[in-house]
């Protein structure tokens, strides 16, 4: 992962990716490749996590198959999907995390998006795991893809929709693996389902949650990589200096949001979203045609 998506910012509040390339072209068909191993995972949550070899597992097909009805037929709808399935693999290499409920045990039907958080996962730490509740945006405007995470904090971190989001996540996680079992999922779905009681009748969740943690991804097209052959200081340096000021207008938002929760920006440009898009259609078309 590191030689073909680096992380090249790694703060508290502030990381960022970029898609290895040089003179013989970009990295877009190996990431491909670790996406695509990403996807049982992504799909069925912590009861699938390390799978060995999870593109031969039995389970891998439904997998694919929950993501779309017909892979053939492009829907708009579903096409950010592919930055969920982007954010939940950095958070699994660069951060740590541990998936936790199923993106798609949330979904309507086939061809519906899942009205939930985009990812659900778990943040190991000493004395406690933490729930991490991210979302991902997938635009070819960076501005506009900050722009609608931001929304997104404002919509879905209140008292209500979180609580009536974690009766979902409740039901929806198990593991056969005894030691996740008793070690990750039991322990959370306690802490959530304690949350979700006092959420009844409190309405302010600082004063029922100590802590969420909060990725949020912007993946996005970035037109430097067409201007330059390899990964040179140039590059570099106006590469920083794009994403410091993305940062800074991300922060001068000043989002009014509850004081539990940690946010993290993560910004990944990638030369062409709609080519990898595509590239990820026709992968998940080769397995369910």
């Amino acid at each position: 992962m590191d030689s073909i998506v680096p992380q090249h910012i790694n703060q508290e509040t502030l990381k960022s990716y970029y898609l290895y390339f040089d003179e013989n072209g970009n990295k877009s068909s190996e990431l491909l490749d670790i996406l695509m191993d990403s996807l049982l995972e992504f799909v069925f949550g912590i009861k699938y996590r390390n799978i060995q070899n999870p593109k031969e597992h039995q389970k891998f097909f439904n997998a694919c198959e929950k993501l779309y009805k017909d892979p053939k037929a492009r829907n708009p709808k579903r096409e950010g999907d592919l930055g969920e399935i982007i954010l939940h693999t950095l958070l699994r290499k660069y951060v740590g995390t541990i998936p936790f409920a199923g993106r798609f045990y949330f979904a309507v039907d086939k061809n519906t998006s899942p009205k939930s958080f985009d990812i659900v996962h778990v943040l190991p730490d000493e004395s406690k795991n933490i729930l991490v509740l991210g979302e991902s945006k997938m635009y070819a405007d960076a501005k506009g893809g900050i722009d609608a995470l931001a929304d997104d904090i404002k919509k879905h971190f209140n008292a209500d929709y979180v609580r009536k989001q974690f009766v979902k996540i409740s039901e929806a996680v198990s593991s056969d693996n005894l030691v996740d079992q008793e070690t990750i999922v039991k322990p959370m779905r306690r802490t959530i389902d304690e949350w979700e009681y006092k959420l009844r009748t409190e309405k302010t969740l600082e004063n029922v949650i100590d802590a969420l943690y909060i990725p949020l991804l912007c993946t996005y097209n970035y037109d430097k990589y067409s201007k330059y052959t390899n990964i040179s200081d140039q590059f570099i340096q106006e590469y920083e200096t794009h994403i410091g000021e993305l940062y800074s207008y991300f922060d001068n938002k000043n989002i009014i949001r509850p004081a539990c929760l940690n946010i993290l920006l993560m910004l990944f440009p990638i030369p062409s979203k709609d080519i990898l898009i595509e590239e990820y259609y026709k992968r998940i078309n080769e397995v369910v045609e």
